[in-house]
């Protein structure tokens, strides 16, 4: 971030203090975030009160004291995490400041800025003194509440040291900690102090120009009370709630709050706290009209600042009166572009859709953005696009026009709700809410005639793009009759993968190999036929309906497959680790974090690092998160492999890896047997007992091919990350990048231009403040063109207070001791642990090796976690909301993953 305080960034004797309608009181470094704020609606014509701003010329004068400085320096210097040093500190810094002398040259402009608004009477005016810092009220940091806040203030000693008690109060707990987070150095920001007539209002309050709750941004959302706001912005009184669409232009609900208490000035300066009648509590504080002229302001308000605000109003003698506006910053961002028809759209996540919620950087949104345009086109939908969105960086797909289609409507949400319930929840949830937005585009006698152009479309895709086509046939019946060949599945998928990759990698230059990465992604991918995985789900459906009261049985069938993709990497780790063990040398240098360099040169080390070459020439491709090619691949930095050989060392014995498996196929093999018993009662049971075993045979042939098509995947997405490094590295030795890296934060048509020599204006360090900024984002899995974030309905009944809910996947109960990983190439799990995670696509298979249960925030029962869990019978729980945030490493929690539960035993 700039450097928004020093005093160097402004003119060597600069005012200390300025007025609110002065220009110079919209610059920031000057006045601060609120006073700028402010300032710019005085500029606009918006009402409000009449003040001042004692500038950060004037901190600066303030604080320019050698202690200050020390202690400035030491709290720079302390770790965040060292929460009671730096409230030491803290508290030091506020004491200094406070005990210093105003210079008489600030004290002598508060005294001219006060004089000049003199009443003509004589009596003494009131003022609110507000703190007014650099660095708040910004798009993505608010500050909001960190510093001090003086009301009904009167006489020059008064202001004077509320003035100083605001600016010693950039130092508060709050604030240190509010700008340590967000990377904000302590001694880059300065602080203003707003002086303003002090508005006595009869209601005041809070009106959000989006609503704060849902993110919808058609809707303004205003909290209202008797008095002053600080009784119920403190949460000591409940005020009113009113909700209004700015599409219609109708209250939507309006909410009277029991405000028992209401906060009120004082005569004699400050403010006291009264209790209210009871008349008073049971009326409403605003009429239609006065909501109506609220919202009207806030529309004005938004179009000032170009993004939702934060209003604080009062109603002083039926006026309303602005006191702050500062931006909403905890809304997730609206999806770009915008739709064109003015209709309400709804966008899914890709993300969720994978297990993979985490942001992508500008270039990676590019190629997932373009495989969706191309796969609509290719089933005929290209003229309804755009298909694809961003959105906090983010890919979203476009599901209205689906959902227009009378005949898809119904079948998408569910759709989606086998991926991740939570995602077909909230769009059932805004389908019944906003139904009518979903009409039919086309009358009946208009689709009627559009049938036979649908159709043509239809099957011009499906046999020009053999996808869907190939999923739902080729291979499918055979896959139920003749004998399951799981070694031919992947033979072909893994030549698939790798043609493609061999298409990139064939081109001679780095700027061809990536036109041919996003020439082959503007016609649609060729999938291998998948119809014996499809067979193998329906198989495992149709168990599960004849045998709906034995569902363990069910999933145990599912289990213990050596040759699984999944199996087979957590057996090769296991065989590593068993070499290690038989090489005290080499495992001591495992524990030490060695290279593997200087491993190989230990006694039993060429028999590791070969052992390890030859998982990576199998799995080198793969990596976590791998949909995000800007990670690495495995062959690249293999740390996250060596990190769970660790600790299986320590944690597991010799063989115990193979055991498991082979246990696993016992289990399942006894499971076979009792639903084969099962079947055979009754008079149907000599057919009933052939039908079973032929699913059984076709659910354990094929199942375990489900990670197949994601093994071949995987060497196209490092072909096309290899790719995209050359790029760099070409940029960098041509002067067009900084850095290699930077070439994630491109957008295609920029890396095309670069690549032809044409010079670029790019901003990569902007770029990568906001892919951090997305980082810390918790995406919503359904989101609208209003920036809504609807959620599912739960009316669930059994939830115990406090418990998380999700959606069970494996079932089970487990206890056990948290532990959360965010980044699995940096962290690992101990055996016996319970896994929170954000995500689970294959990159993490390394971690369930020891986890003695999974918890992750998002996918459904066919994600990829899932799957795992079930086959290794272990409990887990996905589509937890928040769950890396809400649990932390070392809490006890308890997961049911019968029951999509979660709890915390220990806070």
């Amino acid at each position: 971030m700039s450097n928004t305080g020093d005093p160097n960034s402004l003119e060597v004797g600069g005012p200390y203090v300025v007025s609110l309608n002065d220009p110079a009181a919209t610059d920031r470094a000057l006045v601060g975030g609120k006073g700028a704020n402010l300032a710019r609606l005085v500029g606009a014509g918006l009402p409000v009160p009449d003040g001042f701003c004692v500038t950060t010329v004037a901190y600066w004068e303030l604080v320019d004291d050698e202690s200050v400085d020390e202690l400035l320096d030491d709290l720079s210097d302390l770790d965040p995490a060292a929460i009671d040093r730096v409230a030491d500190v803290g508290s030091f810094l506020r004491a200094r400041i406070a005990d210093l002398d105003v210079p008489t040259p600030v004290r002598e402009a508060i005294e001219g800025a006060l004089a000049d608004r003199e009443t003509e009477d004589g009596s003494e005016t009131a003022y609110a003194v507000r703190s007014s810092a650099t660095a708040e009220d910004l798009p993505d940091a608010s500050f909001a509440g960190q510093q001090e806040t003086f009301l009904n203030v009167r006489g020059i000693e008064e202001i004077v040291d509320s003035v100083r008690a605001c600016m010693a109060s950039l130092f508060t707990d709050r604030a240190i900690s509010y700008r340590a987070k967000n990377g904000i150095p302590h001694d880059d920001v300065a602080l203003s102090v707003v002086v303003q007539r002090m508005v006595t209002p009869t209601v005041s309050g809070i009106l959000f120009t989006a609503d704060p709750t849902s993110g919808n941004r058609r809707v303004t959302a205003i909290e209202a009370g008797i008095g002053l706001g600080e009784a119920f912005v403190s949460g000591e009184a409940a005020a009113d709630a009113v909700r209004f669409d700015t599409r219609t232009g109708e209250i939507i609900d309006y909410e009277t709050g029991d405000q028992r208490t209401a906060v009120r000035p004082r005569s004699e300066g400050g403010v006291e706290t009264v209790e209210l009648s009871t008349t008073e509590r049971s009326v409403r504080v605003l009429t239609d009209e006065q909501v109506r002229t609220l919202v009207e302001i806030g529309v004005e308000i938004e179009a000032l600042f170009g993004h939702p605000q934060d209003v604080e109003w009062c109603l002083e003698d039926g006026a309303i009166q602005i006191v702050q506006s500062r931006p909403i910053t905890s809304l997730f961002p609206v999806p770009t572009p915008e739709p064109t028809d003015d209709r309400l759209h709804v966008y899914y996540s890709l993300g969720h859709a994978q297990a993979f919620a985490e942001a992508l950087p500008p270039l990676v949104r590019d190629v997932w953005m373009s495989y969706t345009e191309t796969t609509f086109e290719a089933f005929g939908f290209g003229d309804r696009g755009p298909w694809a969105v961003e959105a906090g960086g983010r890919v979203y797909m476009d599901a209205t026009n689906l959902l227009r289609t009378g005949v898809l409507r119904n079948l998408v949400p569910k759709q989606l709700a086998a991926t991740s319930e939570p995602m077909g929840a909230a769009m059932e949830t805004i389908l019944e809410r906003r139904s009518e937005e979903f009409r039919p585009d086309r009358s009946v006698a208009e689709t009627l005639a559009a049938t036979p152009a649908l159709a043509r479309g239809t099957w011009r895709g499906l046999t020009t793009s053999r996808p869907l086509l190939s999923a739902m046939t080729d291979g499918l019946l055979g896959a139920f009759v003749g004998v399951p060949t799981p070694s031919r599945e992947e033979a072909k998928w893994t030549a698939w993968g790798r043609d493609i990759a061999s298409q990139v990698r064939e081109q001679e230059t780095p700027a061809e190999r990536v036109r041919t990465v996003f020439d082959l992604l503007d016609v649609a991918i060729d999938f291998p036929p998948a119809g014996p995985l499809l067979a193998a789900l329906t198989a495992g459906e149709v168990l599960e309906g004849m045998f709906p009261d034995a569902p363990e049985n069910v999933n145990a069938v599912g289990r213990g497959f050596p040759k699984e993709v999944v199996t087979r990497i957590n057996l090769g780790l296991g065989d590593l680790a068993d070499i290690a063990r038989d090489n005290p040398s080499v495992a001591a240098a495992l524990r030490e974090g060695a290279s593997l360099d200087a491993i190989e040169s230990l006694e039993g080390g060429e028999d590791f690092r070969a052992e390890l070459n030859r998982f990576l020439d199998e799995f080198g491709h793969r990596a976590t998160g791998e949909i995000d090619v800007s990670r690495p691949r495995w062959r690249e930095d293999p740390s996250v492999l060596l990190a769970t050989i660790r600790a299986n060392l320590d944690h597991s014995e010799t063989g115990e890896h193979r055991k498991h498996v082979e246990q696993m196929e016992q289990e399942a093999l006894t499971a076979a047997e009792r639903l084969d018993q099962r079947a055979g009662r009754g008079f149907f049971g000599p057919l009933r007992r052939r039908l079973t075993r032929r699913l059984i045979r076709t659910y354990r042939g094929y199942i375990q091919t489900r990670e197949y098509p994601k093994q071949g995947a995987a060497h196209m997405f490092a072909a096309w990350r290899d790719a995209f490094r050359d790029a760099g590295d070409v940029l960098v030795a041509e002067g067009y990048l900084n850095d290699p890296t930077d070439v994630w934060f491109l957008r295609i048509n920029e890396l095309l231009a670069a690549l032809d020599g044409k010079s670029i204006d790019v901003d990569v360090a902007a770029r990568r403040a906001e892919f951090e900024r997305h980082k810390l984002m918790d995406a919503p899995p359904v989101l609208t063109s209003e920036g809504e974030a609807p959620t599912g309905n739960s009316d669930r009944e059994d939830v115990p207070e406090g418990a998380l809910v999700g959606t069970g996947v494996s079932g089970g109960v487990v206890e056990g001791v948290a532990r959360v990983i965010r980044d699995p190439t940096e962290e690992t799990i101990e055996k016996g642990e319970i896994l929170v995670a954000p995500s689970s696509d294959p990159g993490w298979t390394p971690l369930f090796l020891n986890a003695a249960g999974m918890v992750v925030e998002v996918g459904g029962r066919m994600s990829h976690g899932a799957l795992v869990a079930r086959e290794y019978g272990i409990p887990a729980v996905v589509s937890v909301p928040k769950a890396t945030h809400i649990i932390e490493t070392g809490q006890r929690i308890r997961i049911d993953g019968t029951r999509g539960l979660v709890q915390v035993l220990d806070e």
